[in-house]
C-alpha cells in the first residue's frame, strides 16, 4: 500500500511539473549543449553517436556531460567538442536518501552549477528504472530551464516538461542508438547509430609494444570479468574460458586477456591451465585496451564495457550474455560482426556454443 501512495504522490509531483510547461522551439543560436548520460562505460559509448550528431548540427557549440561515474566517462574528453565532464550522481537520490539534509545540499549544489552554464539545448538520453530518479531529474530540468529539452518520457505521466520527447516503451524494444536517432530525429538532428572510442596516437603505440610479439592474424581478446554479472553471480565460469582458450589455441590463435585490476586473479589462473597466452589485465589504460581489441581479430566476452569497445571499434565481436533478462536495448547492436549469445542462465551456454560462434565470426 505505502508503494502506490509512493508511486501516486511521485507521478503528481511530475504532472504538476509539467503542466504549465509551453513547448520552446530549437534555438536559433547554439553555444551550450548539456548531455546527461548515466551509467558504466557502455552507457557512455551507446551516447557518442549523439555526440557526433550534435557537433555536426551545431560546430561551434561547447558540449558539456554530466554523468554518474566520471571515471567512465574520461575517454570522451578525447572529443575535442566535449569541454568538460561533470558529476550528477543520479542514484544517490531517491525518496528516501532526499529524506536527509545532507542530501539535498548535494543536489542544490548540483542544480547551482547547470543553472550557471544555463545550456541552449538539453538532451537527456536516460531512461530510468525508477520514479523517483525520473521526478528528480525534472526537478532539476525546472530549476535550471534550458531553452530546449529532449528526452523520454515515462508512460505513466500525462504532460510533458520537455520540448521533444519520446514514450519511454520504446526504449526496451531496440537498441538504444536506434532511440536515440529516433529522439534527435524527432527535433530534425540527424544521427547515426555507430558508436566511437577515440584512441591517442601514444596508447596506440604502447598497445603495440604490449603485444608486439603476437602475430595480428592470431590475436583474439578474452574478457572473463564484468561488473554487473559479477554481483548478479551470472558470469560465464572460469572453466568454460579455460576449455575455449585450448580451443582456440588448437586453431592457431593465441588469446589476450584484458580488463581492470580486480579481474586480475580470475587471469592468473587461466594461464595455469592455457598456453601460450598474453595476460593484459589490469595491465592498461581503457584507450590502451580499446587499441589491441582494435588490432585484434576477434573480441569475446560478457556483456561488458570491453564488448561495447569492441562494438565501436568494429572489431569481430562475440558477447556471452546469460541472464534472463538480456536487454535489447543494450546488446541488440546492427552490426554484421557483432554476435550476442544469450540464455536463462551462464551455464546454458556451452563452450561449444561460443567456439562454433566465434569460428562464424572468423570467417
Amino acid at each position: 500500500m505505502l508503494a502506490k501512495i509512493k508511486q501516486f504522490v511521485l507521478r503528481r509531483a511530475m504532472n504538476r511539473l509539467a503542466i504549465k510547461h509551453q513547448p520552446h522551439s530549437l534555438p536559433k543560436e547554439v553555444k551550450y549543449i548539456a548531455v546527461w548520460q548515466f551509467g558504466g562505460v557502455g552507457d557512455m559509448l551507446l551516447a557518442t553517436p549523439v555526440l557526433e550528431a550534435l557537433h555536426k548540427q551545431y560546430p561551434h557549440a561547447n558540449i558539456h556531460v554530466w554523468c554518474s561515474y566520471p571515471k567512465f566517462s574520461l575517454f570522451l574528453n578525447q572529443f575535442s567538442y566535449v569541454k568538460s565532464i561533470h558529476s550528477l550522481p543520479i542514484y544517490d537520490f531517491d525518496v528516501r536518501t532526499l529524506c536527509k539534509a545532507s542530501v539535498r545540499r548535494k543536489l542544490k549544489n548540483i542544480m547551482d552549477a547547470m543553472k550557471k552554464q544555463h545550456p541552449d539545448i538539453l538532451v537527456n538520453l536516460h531512461v530510468p528504472k525508477l520514479l523517483d530518479w525520473w521526478v528528480v531529474e525534472w526537478w532539476i530540468l525546472n530549476k535550471i530551464k534550458p531553452n530546449h529539452t529532449l528526452g523520454f518520457m515515462p508512460q505513466e505521466i500525462r504532460y510533458s516538461l520537455l520540448d521533444t520527447y519520446l514514450s519511454s516503451d520504446i526504449v526496451n524494444q531496440q537498441h538504444y542508438t536506434i532511440s536515440y536517432q529516433q529522439l534527435l530525429a524527432k527535433a530534425g538532428i540527424l544521427a547515426g547509430t555507430q558508436t566511437y572510442f577515440p584512441i591517442q596516437e601514444e596508447e596506440k603505440a604502447r598497445a603495440e609494444q604490449l603485444i608486439k610479439s603476437i602475430p595480428s592474424n592470431k590475436r583474439v581478446c578474452l574478457h572473463m570479468g564484468g561488473r554487473r554479472l559479477a554481483m548478479e553471480n551470472k558470469m560465464w565460469s572460469l572453466a568454460n574460458f579455460i576449455e575455449l582458450g585450448q580451443k582456440m589455441i588448437s586453431d592457431g590463435m593465441i588469446p589476450i586477456l584484458i580488463g581492470v585490476e580486480n579481474e586480475r586473479d580470475m587471469g592468473s589462473k587461466l594461464c595455469k591451465h592455457v598456453s601460450p597466452v598474453l595476460n593484459l589485465i589490469g595491465e592498461t589504460s581503457m584507450g590502451e585496451m580499446a587499441a589491441i581489441v582494435a588490432t585484434s581479430r576477434l573480441f569475446i566476452g560478457h556483456d561488458s564495457g570491453p564488448f561495447h569497445i569492441a562494438a565501436a571499434m568494429q572489431t569481430p565481436s562475440l558477447a556471452i550474455c546469460g541472464r534472463p533478462d538480456a536487454e535489447p536495448e543494450y546488446i541488440a547492436y546492427h552490426q554484421e560482426n557483432v554476435m550476442v549469445l544469450t540464455a536463462d542462465n551462464p551455464e546454458d551456454i556451452t563452450v561449444n556454443d561460443v567456439y562454433l560462434a566465434s569460428k562464424k565470426l572468423l570467417t
